[in-house]
């Protein structure tokens, strides 16, 4: 936790002085030249689709890779900053493993495991509250809940509901007028995984699962969500 909160704090620190500097950067333009554009809209909804590669686990019997989609509802409190939460889906799947079994028969039929997502973030728009050549480039992060709401395999292993830490970078495309606009981000979803104690151990000549030098405790892992969405922007 400490090692997340040493990298995130300074991301926010760095992200708050680059809208600075880019709201800054627009002194100076004739308003018909300036490539910088006011956004009116402070509110917008979102439907979103994409891609989930999570990361593999040295057991492999963790959620993998799927197609996700989902809703983002986004807020412009003031400023650059933006406020908002995400609801996911991602049809991910994965192998269960049961250690109570010869290595050769261990591995058990793939199976459809999807998780869900909910999180809630800020994000800060570089141009400050306008596009720059219709275009928004923006950097968040968040902290939320991944789950899978279910309880242990046959081998002892949970995923269950972890706390994550999304964070990441997207750029919006603001046409001129309308409600209209579209969006494409990545996130990083980092949240921990931990193995059942079955897994270190073994009840015949066989070899465990994992070796006992694989970190117990949970490691913190990076999943990535590449995402594209069409946004209805409004105000009060």
């Amino acid at each position: 936790m400490k090692r997340i909160l040493g990298v995130l704090l300074p991301c926010v620190a760095t992200f708050i002085m680059l809208g600075a500097d880019a709201a800054a950067g627009q002194v100076g333009y004739p308003p018909r030249r300036s490539p910088f554009q006011d956004v009116d809209q402070t509110q917008e909804l979102t439907p979103f689709f994409g891609y989930f590669s999570a990361k593999r686990d040295p057991a492999k019997v963790a959620p993998q890779h799927g197609l996700l989609g989902g809703l983002q509802y986004e807020w412009r409190a003031t400023g650059p900053l933006h406020l908002g939460f995400d609801l996911l889906s991602i049809n991910s799947s994965r192998t269960p493993q049961d250690p109570a079994r010869p290595p050769i028969a261990r591995t058990l039929p793939n199976a459809s495991w999807p998780l869900y997502g909910l999180d809630g973030f800020m994000a800060l728009s570089l141009p400050g509250a306008r596009s720059w050549h219709h275009l928004m480039p923006m950097v968040n992060l968040g902290l939320g809940l991944i789950s899978d709401f279910r309880g242990a395999d046959v081998g002892g292993y949970k995923f269950g509901t972890r706390f994550a830490f999304p964070w990441g970078a997207g750029v919006r495309w603001v046409p001129g007028g309308g409600h209209i606009q579209l969006r494409a981000d990545v996130k990083d979803w980092m949240y921990t995984n931990v193995y059942p104690e079955a897994y270190y151990t073994s009840s015949t000549t066989d070899p465990p699962i994992l070796n006992s030098d694989v970190w117990r405790g949970g490691k913190w892992t990076n999943n990535f969500a590449m995402t594209i969405g069409l946004s209805y922007a409004f105000s009060h």
